[in-house]
C-alpha cells in the first residue's frame, strides 16, 4: 500500500498510530507476508504504523523477523522471545516497551479488533496508558479499492490456481482405466501444482466428487472413478494477495443432463458478470440473479454469489442480500453463482474480476471454462 495513504488513514482517525495484528492487515500495511501466520493463530505479531514523520516498527517472533526483512522491510523491527512467558505475556511486554520507546504509550491507538483476541487487548491495556480504539471499518474501506500493483498480484494468484487444477486434471488423463487416483491424491496434486506454478500459499482446498458434490465440503475420501462429477475449490496467494477459484470437471464424456445443468449455471454467471459495473448496488446484483434463477426454474445454492478478495480470500464487497454498497473501480470480486443440478449436486464456476470504469475485467483468464472440463484420456482438451 502507498505510504502516503497509510499516514492519511492514521491522521483521519485522530490516532497516533495503527496497530495491525491480523496477518492480512499486517501484509496490507507493510508489504510483508508473515510465513504461514494463519496456521499459527497463537503466535503474535504487529505492525505499528504511526502518523507521518515517524518510523514504522514491526514486532514479531524471532524466526519471523528475518522473513519480514527479506521482503525489503527497511524500517524498524523488533523480535521477541516467545519463551519469556506464557502467551501473550512475552509479546505484550515487548510491544508495550516498543510503544514507550516510540512515544506512543499515552496516545490514541487504532487497532484491528476483529483480528485480535480480547485477552491480548486487555493485557495490552493493563500495560500502557494509551487509549485503544477499533479501526476495522477504516481498514476495510481502504482495502476495498485495490491499486494496480495489488490487482497484478491477484491476477497472478488466479493463474496459479487454474494451473494447479489443470495440471492435476492432466494426471487423470489415461489413469481412469488403470490403477487410478484416490481423491486425496488428486487434491494433493492440485495443491502441489499450484505451488510449482508459483503460488506463495494455498489456503482452503476442497475436492468433491460424485454424491459428495451435493456438499460444500467433505473430507477428501474415496477413489476417482469413471463418469462422475468433480468440483475443485481452492484459494491461493501470490505474495499475500489471494484468489478464490472453483472449477467443474467430469470423468468421461458428460451426459446431456450434466451439460444442461452447467449451461444453466453459466447463463446466470454471465448475467451476473454483465452487472459488475461501477455504481451498481451489490444487493441489487444478487436480487437480479435470484429473480432470473426463479424464472428459469434453477435452484440457487447458498446466499452469496460474490465477494472481495485481496489480502484475504473473503472480504468486502459482498454480493449478497442486505449489502447496499455500490461497486467502484478498483474493487476485485470473486464471482461464483452456485446452482443445484438434477441430483442436487452443486455447480459453481468461480472467476475473479477487477471492476474498471468500462466494466468487469476477468483476472482468472488462464483457461476458458464455459463448458465443463471432460477428462477423456486425451491431452488435446487442455
Amino acid at each position: 500500500m502507498d505510504e502516503t495513504i497509510v499516514r492519511r488513514l492514521v491522521d483521519a482517525t485522530g490516532c497516533s498510530a495503527f496497530l495491525a495484528f491480523g496477518a492480512d492487515n499486517f501484509r496490507y500495511l507493510t508489504g510483508a507476508t508473515l510465513p504461514f501466520a494463519e496456521n499459527y493463530p497463537e503466535r503474535q505479531a504487529v505492525a505499528i504504523i504511526p502518523s507521518e514523520g515517524n518510523t514504522c516498527v514491526v514486532v514479531t517472533p524471532v524466526d519471523w523477523l528475518q522473513a519480514v526483512k527479506d521482503q525489503e522491510w527497511m524500517e524498524g523491527a523488533v523480535a521477541y522471545d516467545e519463551n519469556e512467558g506464557p502467551h501473550p505475556a512475552a509479546f505484550v511486554k515487548t510491544l508495550s516497551k516498543t510503544l514507550t520507546e516510540m512515544g506512543l504509550n499515552k496516545g490514541k491507538l487504532g487497532y484491528d479488533a476483529e483480528r485480535t483476541s480480547a485477552g491480548l487487548v486487555e493485557a495490552l491495556r493493563a500495560s500502557t496508558k494509551a487509549k485503544l480504539t477499533p479501526v476495522d471499518g477504516v481498514l476495510s474501506e481502504a482495502r476495498i479499492t485495490k491499486t494496480p500493483a495489488e490487482v497484478a498480484l491477484i491476477e497472478s494468484s488466479c493463474e496459479f490456481a487454474d494451473r494447479g487444477i489443470i495440471h492435476a486434471l492432466n494426471h487423470l488423463e489415461g489413469t481412469l482405466w488403470g490403477p487410478g487416483y484416490t481423491i486425496p491424491e488428486f487434491a494433493e496434486r492440485v495443491r502441489v501444482h499450484a505451488f510449482e506454478s508459483g503460488a506463495s500459499g494455498v489456503g482452503h482446498i476442497a475436492v468433491t466428487m460424485g454424491d459428495d458434490t451435493r456438499l460444500e465440503y467433505t473430507p477428501h475420501r474415496g477413489d476417482v472413478d469413471e463418469d462422475i462429477l468433480i468440483r475443485t475449490d481452492i484459494t491461493t496467494s501470490s505474495m499475500g494477495y489471494w484468489s478464490s477459484i472453483s472449477r467443474m470437471a467430469y470423468t468421461g464424456y458428460a451426459p446431456i443432463e450434466v451439460e444442461d445443468a452447467y449451461a444453466e449455471n453459466q447463463a446466470l454467471k454471465l448475467l451476473a458478470e454483465s452487472l459488475l459495473i461501477p455504481g451498481t448496488r451489490c444487493d441489487k446484483i444478487y436480487a437480479k440473479i435470484k429473480s432470473e434463477a426463479e424464472k428459469a426454474g434453477v435452484k440457487l445454492h447458498g446466499s452469496i454469489i460474490g465477494y472481495g478478495v485481496g489480502c484475504s480470500h473473503f472480504e468486502a464487497p459482498f454480493l449478497v442480500e442486505g449489502y447496499p454498497e455500490e461497486l467502484k473501480p478498483g474493487n476485485v470480486i470473486a464471482l461464483g453463482v452456485s446452482t443445484l443440478g438434477p441430483r442436487r449436486e452443486i455447480y459453481v464456476d468461480r472467476d475473479v474480476y477487477e471492476i474498471t470504469n468500462e466494466g468487469a475485467r476477468k483476472l482468472s483468464w488462464y483457461r476458458n471454462w464455459d463448458t465443463i472440463y471432460e477428462v477423456t484420456g486425451f491431452r488435446a482438451v487442455h
